[in-house]
């Protein structure tokens, strides 16, 4: 591919039907849920960006918890960005956190996936405090979704988490680094094959739950695809859907209609997924 070619192959947005409008009907969504349920504001190190918009159900005893990390491409937004999408989690009785963390170009990163971790483990004791025998979920969108699977990777990679949950996300970076997302980034070749879950050993990861949308870009398909696979080589189990009629930025609004999900547990039951070898 050339230049120009990649850069339309990972530019969700010019494959979106109208990113603008879905950005601002989301941001006006967590708006109003914050008005309603006003969200506790956590900091997990000294960074202005360094905090967490962790909404807790009515009974302050939450069965669960899905932490999430925002998209953006490593670059832009923050955790508002996906705080209306707290709102199927409380109904069900899950605690739901949006986690910020440090964009580029001030943050490599390598000092992103270090903050969600940190974040993760404050998460974790808050959520012990609240109730011990609740589980730990962790997701993410695009760029999010990259940074949680990186997480828990490698020697200092997360433990304990009983899912993960990966939204339309980006598995591969070694692609980016001719495209002009690469301009805030640095990245060398070098650096993105390190930084590509792809290129890392797999074994040992929570179950997955991979979504993308009908009108994701095919490249982001190929990627998850990808990832389902070689996920299950590793006798990882996982589960990718594909979420009709939805692009990469509307797509959040659909999850509490994807096939599985129950309004009594909305992370679906692990138990159910595909087996590991099966197809889907």
């Amino acid at each position: 591919m050339t230049d120009q070619a990649l850069d339309h192959a990972y530019s969700p947005s010019r494959w979106a039907r109208n990113f603008d409008a879905s950005l601002e009907r989301q941001a006006a969504l967590g708006r109003r849920l914050r008005e309603r349920h006003v969200p506790q504001r956590l900091s997990y190190g000294s960074g202005a960006w360094e905090g967490i918009n962790l909404f807790l159900p009515a009974t302050g005893k939450p069965r669960s918890l899905m932490a999430f990390l925002h998209g953006g491409y490593w670059q832009e937004l923050d955790a508002s960005a996906t705080d209306f999408m707290a709102a199927d989690w409380l109904e069900a009785g899950w605690a739901f956190a949006s986690v910020d963390y440090p964009l580029a170009p001030q943050a490599s990163i390598e000092a992103m996936i270090e903050a969600c971790r940190h974040a993760v483990a404050v998460l974790r004791h808050v959520l012990g405090e609240l109730n011990r025998e609740a589980s730990l979920h962790l997701g993410g969108h695009s760029a999010g979704a990259h940074l949680a699977l990186m997480s828990c990777l490698g020697g200092k990679g997360l433990s304990g988490i009983d899912s993960l949950w990966l939204i339309s996300g980006i598995y591969d970076l070694r692609p980016l680094v001719e495209t002009y997302i690469n301009e805030p980034l640095g990245l060398d070749h070098e650096r993105a094959e390190r930084l590509s879950p792809l290129c890392q050993p797999l074994a040992g990861l929570p179950p997955l739950h991979l979504v993308c949308g009908a009108f994701d870009p095919p490249a982001f398909h190929a990627q998850s695809e990808w990832l389902d696979e070689q996920v299950r080589a590793a006798r990882v189990p996982s589960r990718l859907t594909v979420l009709k009629d939805c692009d990469h930025f509307d797509i959040l609004e659909r999850l509490g209609c994807m096939p599985g999900r129950s309004r009594d547990d909305p992370s679906a039951n692990v138990s159910s997924w595909v087996e590991v070898g099966e197809q889907p």
